[in-house]
């Protein structure tokens, strides 16, 4: 007898292979079998009939690492049909060092409110290393599994006590190379970088290949959030020249759909030169809905002179001329037409659903001045950065040709940290809807459904190295997907969508992870079968 039998569906593999109709049938954890018709029986069975029974979506690119703490339902996954996760991006990751520690990383560059940060420091389970971290997730459950990365900005944070704009000495990249190896040699992916952002961003080219070098002596990926403030073709190119001298496999983050010319020089790199490159990319994306409090941190990340002083040292400068002109000038998050920054959720209701040019004009003020006013000032606010409703155009628009033909492209939905107990913290409600934006896009423009799930399935399983998953087949791990494809559908954009941040697709009707039931009929189960991934301990 079977533990779970899905009947009537329309299989597609993640090869590329046609869809065929088939039935799928799972013992424990694995796929135990895929034929025509499975007479035998089975403690539950679904009936798939018109629907896809796909291999669960792999998102290459997420900051979920600490998120199960908290709640590890992960609803907005689910609901598109993903089961594993890629964690630790951008540079940030929960090694080295203990969980206080890295909290404190975390707070540094705004990815953690100061309501969180004291809240954890206190609640969460204790870890030290990879193996400890992977044990206390997975006793706190998940419903997806996780691959995980080292992220590069915290191991050089954590060696060289703090951001510094040099070179590691010969100890500090020795204390970094060990970090690395034991990150790998306890079941780690690779490594990230965030290239954008301090420390990171103090890293030279020879820096960052010697770090690649260290990963890909153990088979492992490196993923960059590149270094987008020479632009994005340039940083794609110093990245590409990063695998061309290291030979090693690396994964272009978030790659902004407004450059085309940087997907097309990446898939010349693979094609013509054996660079082993894959991209990934936010389908559809409308700008930040941001709380105010969370603002205050950011402006501290971004500033290298604010990002020792703390968020104290933010409002200080708020308060004086000079400061003022320094957050203006170094931090990105105000740049632009002010226009384009509303007033979405706020204590003075005068000032609700406003951008921030028009209380500037009715205020009588310089527009910069306005925004920095709003910040300083004692209400509360979650500003909308980049509001479409200013018609702004995003980096991450619909895909020309060349993106949609390009066969090393998948979705990597960035979905960002947040405080799971305060949805209007820090949220970007498009992303939450990435593979379903994807595939409709694609589907119009001619794309075979079986080519899209490949493109996020099996073929980011195989270059980030993850085994047995990614492709149904008999004997891999039976993380399973039935769409119901005519109604794979997440909401258009509107002014209203933003004060829902919970938003969640529809048209995953079933979901499998590990052979455990997690999704059905569109409610998710706290059932927990997922599990942090272990790159050296896979089958």
């Amino acid at each position: 007898m079977y533990d779970l039998l899905i009947q009537n569906g329309l299989v597609i593999d993640g090869t590329g292979k046609q869809a065929f109709p088939a039935d799928v049938a799972v013992c424990g954890d694995r796929i135990a079998k895929i034929a025509p018709k499975i007479e035998a029986e089975a403690k539950k069975v679904y009936d798939a009939k018109g629907k896809y029974v796909i291999p669960g979506l792999i998102d290459p690119h997420v900051h979920e690492e600490w998120i199960c703490m908290i709640d590890g339902r992960y609803p907005f996954f689910l609901k598109e049909g993903v089961t594993t996760v890629v964690n630790g991006n951008c540079g940030h990751s929960i090694i080295p060092g203990d969980v206080n520690h890295i909290m404190d990383y975390y707070l540094g560059n705004g990815l953690l409110s100061l309501k969180q940060w004291e809240e954890y420091k206190k609640t969460f389970p204790r870890w030290h290393d990879f193996e400890s971290y992977a044990q206390a997730a997975e006793e706190k459950g998940t419903n997806l599994n996780f691959v995980t990365l080292m992220g590069h900005g915290t191991i050089r944070w954590s060696v060289m006590n703090g951001a510094h704009q040099r070179k590691p000495t010969k100890e500090e990249h020795e204390q970094i190379e060990s970090i690395v190896r034991n990150g790998m040699e306890q079941g780690m992916f690779g490594i990230s970088f965030g290239l954008d952002y301090v420390p990171s961003r103090y890293a030279d080219m020879e820096e960052i290949c010697d770090v690649v070098n260290m990963v890909k002596e153990y088979d492992g990926v490196s993923a960059a959030h590149q270094r987008n403030y020479i632009g994005i073709y340039e940083a794609t190119q110093e990245f590409l020249e990063v695998g061309r001298r290291t030979g090693a496999r690396i994964q272009i983050s978030h790659l902004a759909s407004d450059t085309p010319e940087a997907f097309e020089a990446a898939r010349k790199a693979h094609d013509e030169e054996g660079v082993q490159v894959h991209i990934d990319t936010i389908p559809e994306s409308t700008g930040h809905c941001i709380s105010k409090s969370r603002i205050l941190l950011f402006i501290m990340a971004l500033s290298d002179e604010l990002f020792s002083q703390g968020v104290e040292g933010v409002k200080k400068a708020l308060a004086d001329p000079e400061g003022r002109a320094m957050i203006t000038r170094e931090c990105y998050i105000f740049a632009g037409d002010k226009g384009s920054k509303y007033v979405v959720h706020s204590d003075d209701p005068h000032l609700e659903n406003r951008s921030v040019l028009d209380i500037a004009r009715e205020r009588g003020v310089d527009p910069d001045e306005c925004m920095l006013d709003l910040i300083a000032d004692e209400n509360n606010y979650v500003f909308w950065l980049n509001a479409p409703a200013a018609h702004v155009p995003s980096k991450f628009i619909e895909h020309c040709p060349s993106i949609v033909e390009n066969p090393y492209v998948s979705v990597g939905s960035d979905e960002i940290f947040g405080d799971p107990a305060d949805p209007f913290d820090w949220y970007e409600v498009r992303r939450r809807g990435s593979f379903i934006i994807f595939a409709n896009q694609y589907l119009k423009k001619g794309v075979p459904y079986e080519e899209i799930v490949r493109r996020n399935t099996s073929m980011v399983a195989d270059h980030f190295g993850i085994e047995k998953r990614g492709r149904l087949q008999e004997g891999n791990f039976a993380d399973i997907a039935v769409i119901d494809l005519e109604h794979y559908y997440y909401p258009e954009v509107s002014q209203e969508q933003y004060k829902t941040p919970d938003l969640t697709g529809e048209g995953c009707e079933f979901l499998v992870v590990n052979g455990q039931v997690e999704l059905e009929d569109g409610q998710v189960l706290r059932t927990y079968g997922g599990r942090v991934l272990r790159k050296n301990r896979q089958i």
